[in-house]
Protein backbone atom coordinates (compact mmCIF):
# COMPACT_ATOMS: atom_id res chain seq x y z
CA UNK A 1 0.00 0.00 0.00
CA UNK A 2 3.44 2.60 0.58
CA UNK A 3 4.42 1.76 -2.47
CA UNK A 4 1.52 2.10 -4.51
CA UNK A 5 0.87 5.50 -2.73
CA UNK A 6 4.79 7.02 -3.66
CA UNK A 7 4.48 5.43 -7.21
CA UNK A 8 2.86 6.73 -9.76
CA UNK A 9 4.39 4.33 -12.67
CA UNK A 10 1.61 2.44 -14.41
CA UNK A 11 4.18 -0.71 -15.08
CA UNK A 12 5.63 -0.89 -11.71
CA UNK A 13 1.17 -0.51 -10.13
CA UNK A 14 0.16 -3.39 -12.71
CA UNK A 15 2.71 -5.53 -10.65
CA UNK A 16 1.53 -4.63 -7.73
CA UNK A 17 -1.89 -5.26 -8.55
CA UNK A 18 -1.34 -8.66 -9.62
CA UNK A 19 0.42 -9.95 -6.69
CA UNK A 20 -2.67 -8.18 -4.42
CA UNK A 21 -5.45 -9.76 -6.17
CA UNK A 22 -3.45 -13.20 -5.88
CA UNK A 23 -3.04 -12.38 -2.00
CA UNK A 24 -7.36 -11.89 -1.99
CA UNK A 25 -7.42 -15.26 -4.24
CA UNK A 26 -5.17 -17.04 -1.92
CA UNK A 27 -7.15 -15.94 1.41
CA UNK A 28 -10.43 -17.11 -0.10
CA UNK A 29 -12.02 -13.68 0.16
CA UNK A 30 -14.71 -11.96 -2.19
CA UNK A 31 -14.32 -8.78 -3.71
CA UNK A 32 -17.46 -7.05 -2.50
CA UNK A 33 -19.56 -5.29 -5.33
CA UNK A 34 -19.42 -2.08 -3.86
CA UNK A 35 -16.30 -1.83 -3.72
CA UNK A 36 -16.15 -1.93 -7.33
CA UNK A 37 -18.74 0.57 -7.55
CA UNK A 38 -16.92 2.77 -5.33
CA UNK A 39 -13.68 2.62 -7.53
CA UNK A 40 -15.41 3.16 -11.00
CA UNK A 41 -17.42 5.98 -8.97
CA UNK A 42 -13.72 7.53 -8.01
CA UNK A 43 -12.83 7.14 -11.48
CA UNK A 44 -15.92 9.03 -13.12
CA UNK A 45 -15.62 11.81 -10.50
CA UNK A 46 -12.03 12.58 -11.40
CA UNK A 47 -12.90 12.77 -15.31
CA UNK A 48 -15.94 14.81 -14.94
CA UNK A 49 -13.93 17.36 -12.73
CA UNK A 50 -11.06 17.51 -14.95
CA UNK A 51 -11.50 15.59 -18.18
CA UNK A 52 -8.25 16.97 -20.11
CA UNK A 53 -6.21 16.70 -16.49
CA UNK A 54 -4.28 13.61 -18.56
CA UNK A 55 -3.28 16.12 -21.50
CA UNK A 56 -1.60 18.34 -18.77
CA UNK A 57 0.12 15.48 -17.14
CA UNK A 58 1.62 13.90 -19.64
CA UNK A 59 2.21 17.34 -22.06
CA UNK A 60 0.89 15.50 -24.99
CA UNK A 61 -2.46 15.05 -26.75
CA UNK A 62 -3.21 12.39 -28.62
CA UNK A 63 -7.23 11.56 -29.51
CA UNK A 64 -8.64 8.15 -28.95
CA UNK A 65 -11.93 7.94 -28.64
CA UNK A 66 -13.99 11.34 -29.54
CA UNK A 67 -12.80 13.90 -27.30
CA UNK A 68 -11.06 11.11 -24.85
CA UNK A 69 -7.60 11.20 -25.00
CA UNK A 70 -5.32 8.10 -24.47
CA UNK A 71 -3.31 10.08 -21.90
CA UNK A 72 -6.53 10.65 -19.82
CA UNK A 73 -6.98 6.95 -20.34
CA UNK A 74 -3.52 5.96 -19.27
CA UNK A 75 -3.78 8.60 -15.96
CA UNK A 76 -7.48 6.51 -14.95
CA UNK A 77 -5.61 3.50 -15.61
CA UNK A 78 -2.73 4.87 -13.07
CA UNK A 79 -5.83 5.47 -10.79
CA UNK A 80 -7.65 2.60 -11.11
CA UNK A 81 -4.80 0.21 -10.36
CA UNK A 82 -3.55 1.98 -7.19
CA UNK A 83 -7.39 1.92 -6.08
CA UNK A 84 -7.29 -1.97 -6.37
CA UNK A 85 -3.89 -2.04 -4.71
CA UNK A 86 -4.62 -0.23 -1.77
CA UNK A 87 -8.73 -1.51 -1.04
CA UNK A 88 -7.06 -4.95 -1.58
CA UNK A 89 -4.29 -5.10 0.82
CA UNK A 90 -6.75 -2.92 2.94
CA UNK A 91 -9.78 -5.71 2.78
CA UNK A 92 -6.80 -8.84 3.52
CA UNK A 93 -6.11 -6.80 6.67
CA UNK A 94 -9.34 -5.97 7.96
CA UNK A 95 -11.27 -9.47 6.87
CA UNK A 96 -8.21 -11.69 7.88
CA UNK A 97 -6.76 -9.79 11.05
CA UNK A 98 -8.05 -11.71 14.68
CA UNK A 99 -8.55 -8.26 16.79
CA UNK A 100 -7.09 -9.96 19.94
CA UNK A 101 -3.46 -10.66 17.86
CA UNK A 102 -3.56 -7.68 16.16
CA UNK A 103 -3.75 -5.68 20.08
CA UNK A 104 -1.23 -8.27 21.09
CA UNK A 105 1.20 -7.26 18.07
CA UNK A 106 0.82 -3.06 18.80
CA UNK A 107 1.53 -4.37 22.41
CA UNK A 108 4.50 -5.41 21.37
CA UNK A 109 5.81 -2.71 19.72
CA UNK A 110 5.54 -0.45 22.76
CA UNK A 111 1.85 0.87 22.27
CA UNK A 112 0.32 0.92 25.56
CA UNK A 113 -1.97 -2.31 26.26
CA UNK A 114 -4.97 0.03 27.26
CA UNK A 115 -4.86 1.61 23.89
CA UNK A 116 -3.68 -1.67 22.18
CA UNK A 117 -7.03 -3.76 23.55
CA UNK A 118 -9.66 -1.10 22.21
CA UNK A 119 -7.62 -0.69 19.16
CA UNK A 120 -8.14 -4.20 18.76
CA UNK A 121 -11.75 -4.08 19.94
CA UNK A 122 -12.32 -1.93 16.82
CA UNK A 123 -11.68 -4.28 14.18
CA UNK A 124 -14.05 -7.40 15.82
CA UNK A 125 -16.78 -4.25 16.42
CA UNK A 126 -18.55 -5.38 13.19
CA UNK A 127 -19.03 -8.99 13.73
CA UNK A 128 -19.99 -8.29 17.19
CA UNK A 129 -22.58 -5.65 16.29
CA UNK A 130 -23.76 -8.07 13.89
CA UNK A 131 -24.45 -10.97 16.51
CA UNK A 132 -26.01 -8.91 18.58
CA UNK A 133 -28.25 -7.09 15.87
CA UNK A 134 -28.91 -10.51 14.46
CA UNK A 135 -29.98 -12.14 18.36
CA UNK A 136 -32.18 -9.09 18.63
CA UNK A 137 -33.95 -9.17 15.78
CA UNK A 138 -34.72 -13.14 15.97
CA UNK A 139 -36.04 -12.40 19.88
CA UNK A 140 -38.31 -10.11 18.06
CA UNK A 141 -39.39 -12.03 15.19
CA UNK A 142 -39.81 -15.21 17.78
CA UNK A 143 -42.31 -12.97 19.77
CA UNK A 144 -43.97 -12.10 16.28
CA UNK A 145 -43.13 -8.10 16.23
CA UNK A 146 -41.53 -6.31 13.92
CA UNK A 147 -37.80 -4.73 14.54
CA UNK A 148 -38.40 -1.28 15.58
CA UNK A 149 -36.19 1.77 15.86
CA UNK A 150 -36.62 1.57 19.30
CA UNK A 151 -35.44 -2.48 19.39
CA UNK A 152 -32.23 -0.88 17.29
CA UNK A 153 -31.70 1.68 19.77
CA UNK A 154 -31.65 -0.90 22.28
CA UNK A 155 -28.92 -3.28 20.02
CA UNK A 156 -26.90 0.01 20.36
CA UNK A 157 -26.96 1.28 23.57
CA UNK A 158 -26.41 -2.77 24.55
CA UNK A 159 -23.06 -3.18 22.01
CA UNK A 160 -22.11 0.30 24.34
CA UNK A 161 -22.92 -1.25 27.61
CA UNK A 162 -20.84 -4.60 26.10
CA UNK A 163 -17.77 -2.16 25.36
CA UNK A 164 -17.52 -0.44 28.15
CA UNK A 165 -17.57 -3.41 30.47
CA UNK A 166 -14.76 -5.04 28.29
CA UNK A 167 -12.58 -2.02 28.59
CA UNK A 168 -13.24 -1.58 32.28
CA UNK A 169 -10.33 -3.54 34.29
CA UNK A 170 -6.97 -3.08 33.25
CA UNK A 171 -3.59 -2.58 35.55
CA UNK A 172 -1.47 -0.06 36.21
CA UNK A 173 1.25 -1.62 33.93
CA UNK A 174 1.87 -1.10 30.15
CA UNK A 175 2.58 -4.88 29.22
CA UNK A 176 0.48 -7.47 29.57
CA UNK A 177 0.61 -11.63 28.54
CA UNK A 178 -1.54 -12.39 25.27
CA UNK A 179 -3.36 -15.60 24.57
CA UNK A 180 -3.80 -14.99 20.70
CA UNK A 181 0.36 -13.61 20.48
CA UNK A 182 2.22 -15.10 17.95
CA UNK A 183 5.95 -15.38 17.12
CA UNK A 184 7.05 -13.96 13.69
CA UNK A 185 7.69 -16.90 11.51
CA UNK A 186 8.77 -17.33 7.94
CA UNK A 187 5.49 -16.48 5.82
CA UNK A 188 5.56 -12.73 8.07
CA UNK A 189 9.71 -12.79 7.10
CA UNK A 190 8.66 -12.63 3.49
CA UNK A 191 6.07 -10.53 3.77
CA UNK A 192 7.69 -7.73 5.33
CA UNK A 193 10.32 -8.04 3.21
CA UNK A 194 8.15 -8.00 -0.18
CA UNK A 195 6.72 -5.06 1.54
CA UNK A 196 10.44 -3.06 1.78
CA UNK A 197 11.51 -4.26 -1.68
CA UNK A 198 8.16 -2.72 -3.19
CA UNK A 199 9.08 0.74 -1.20
CA UNK A 200 12.58 0.29 -2.66
CA UNK A 201 11.79 -0.11 -6.15
CA UNK A 202 9.28 2.38 -5.85
CA UNK A 203 11.84 5.07 -4.96
CA UNK A 204 14.50 3.67 -7.29
CA UNK A 205 11.73 4.36 -10.10
CA UNK A 206 11.63 7.64 -9.03
CA UNK A 207 15.06 8.08 -9.72
CA UNK A 208 14.96 6.55 -12.87
CA UNK A 209 11.42 8.40 -14.14
CA UNK A 210 13.09 11.81 -12.87
CA UNK A 211 9.81 11.51 -10.59
CA UNK A 212 6.78 10.06 -9.67
CA UNK A 213 5.56 9.82 -12.68
CA UNK A 214 5.72 7.51 -15.70
CA UNK A 215 5.81 9.17 -19.14
CA UNK A 216 5.49 6.67 -22.21
CA UNK A 217 5.06 9.94 -24.57
CA UNK A 218 8.41 11.66 -24.16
Amino acid sequence: MVAALISNDTRFLGVLALIALACFVRAQLKFPKWLGMLIGLHLLILFCLNPDYGVALYHYNISWIADFTLQEALYLLTIFLKDVIILTFLQIFLLTSHPAEISASLNTVGLPYRLSYKIGRLFGLRKRFKVAYTKLHAAAAAQNQKFSKLAAVRFLLKAKHEETLASRHFGKKQKRTWYQMRPFNERDKRAILLAVFSVIISIILIIINGGRLWNPFR
